[in-house]
């Protein structure tokens, strides 16, 4: 936003913003929702934003993500809710140019669908905002502004987005090629810098809300209250994500971190990202371990036998095992040393095996043996692979799966970028 001016404020737009706040005063005391209503937070064109809206807005954000409602929690919320309201404004504003309109039909669905994903049941979310004095108009007006914006943007922006069977394929030689690494599920906040001035500004909202996810509140809530990417919608969460589909930047920052981990802020081109690694999975989008059946030969060592004497009972249960093609002649092999034993594991999950086994097992094929191990000084061992099932990867997406996703990742940058261009023309003037 540019240019912050002075204006009378348009009797019109006053009347338009004075019933709708009138509209929500019944959920407040009397005084304090006649207060709020003659204070004005922001003017968006003719549009007003009272104070009743903020506050309303800011206790909604502060339920939603577990943050403590205490004095420096609103002021901390205060400038980000705001600048929320205000883009919300203009969406609105907007959609109503293009003669796009919000049915309450399409409103009770969305609101039911946030039912289902909390778990609630039906009429829970009335219950919930009731219960924490939060005006159900709040959650209305964000979710009928959503709804506007998506139905403008697919309205105006998706015909001109085009992606060409080359950049399908491009995807899918980096997905295939990409199937030998783990995968991560990713969630991310996101917010915008649209003008060289704000860089400070905005890199000081994202620390606010970085400190309030250290105080404790959840990360989707806070994504779906602030970030300005469309994964807002879903609480942030990008789903699972291989190399070579995020930022370069994104994934070098990514490759770096813990599960369970959020990352500091991250500068690229449009923004600032904030990211949650919620968790990684094995190469291929393969979620469970394989599962192995193992035969295992043991070798006593006597005890305080020298050095000499261990590496030659190696050599010896080494030299039994390397003319073996499966487990059946494995274990008569091993029969033939004398005090040695060999015995079935049957199917074992990798993971049941202690960790630095798991490293020395992974890569062996059936048929295939560990070199001679010696988990105790009394004890000499050597596994073979008998039979391996390895679970079946994630399929790669469908051409045109990849199509729709090319789609709105175009279309999620020409959303931002209109919004940008509809913030550098709006008057907007500030009042808190």
């Amino acid at each position: 936003m540019r240019g912050l001016r002075q204006r009378q404020l348009r009797s019109a737009g006053w009347v338009k913003g004075a019933a709708l706040g009138l509209a929500m005063a019944a959920a407040m005391p009397a005084a304090m929702a006649q207060q709020d209503l003659q204070r004005i937070a922001a003017v968006v064109n003719d549009d007003i934003i009272s104070m009743f809206d903020l506050n309303a807005r800011i206790q909604f954000g502060l339920v939603s993500s577990g943050a403590p409602d205490n004095p420096e929690n609103r002021k901390r919320f205060q400038q980000q809710v705001l600048k929320g309201l205000i883009d919300e404004r203009l969406q609105k504003q907007e959609a109503n140019k293009q003669n796009i309109k919000v049915s309450e039909q399409e409103i009770k669905r969305a609101l039911a669908d946030i039912e289902k994903q909390n778990n609630m049941p039906v009429g829970g979310l009335d219950a919930y905002l009731a219960q924490n004095k939060v005006p159900r108009s709040t959650l209305v007006q964000q979710v009928e502004a959503s709804i506007a914006w998506q139905r403008l943007i697919s309205r105006r922006l998706r015909p001109k987005v085009e992606i060409g069977d080359d950049e399908i394929d491009e995807t899918l030689k980096r997905m295939e090629e990409s199937r030998g690494s783990a995968e991560m599920h990713v969630a991310e906040i996101f917010l915008a810098v649209d003008q060289p001035d704000q860089e400070d500004e905005v890199l000081r909202n994202m620390e606010r809300l970085i400190e309030q996810l250290q105080r404790g509140a959840r990360f989707s809530a806070i994504a779906r209250q602030f970030s300005q990417n469309a994964s807002a919608a879903a609480g942030g969460d990008l789903g699972w994500v291989q190399e070579g589909q995020l930022d370069e930047q994104i994934e070098q920052v990514l490759k770096q971190m813990p599960s369970g981990t959020i990352s500091k802020p991250i500068r690229t081109i449009g923004g600032y990202h904030l990211l949650a690694l919620i968790e990684r999975r094995g190469p291929g989008g393969i979620t469970e371990a394989p599962k192995l059946d193992l035969q295992q030969a043991l070798l006593p060592v006597p005890r305080g036998a020298p050095a000499a004497e261990v590496e030659a009972l190696k050599a010896q249960l080494a030299a039994a095992a390397k003319d073996a093609k499966d487990c059946k002649a494995f274990d008569s092999a091993v029969k033939q040393i004398n005090r040695s034993r060999s015995i079935s594991l049957g199917k074992v999950s990798m993971t049941e095996l202690p960790p630095p086994l798991q490293t020395v097992v992974g890569p062996l094929n059936p048929g295939q043996t560990t070199p001679p191990l010696q988990p105790d000084p009394g004890t000499l061992m050597m596994l073979m692979v008998c039979d391996r099932q390895n679970p079946e990867p994630t399929p790669l997406p469908g051409r045109e799966d990849i199509r729709e996703r090319l789609t709105q990742q175009r279309l999620n940058l020409m959303s931002r970028r209109y919004l940008r261009d509809l913030r550098r023309a709006a008057f907007v003037d500030l009042r808190v």
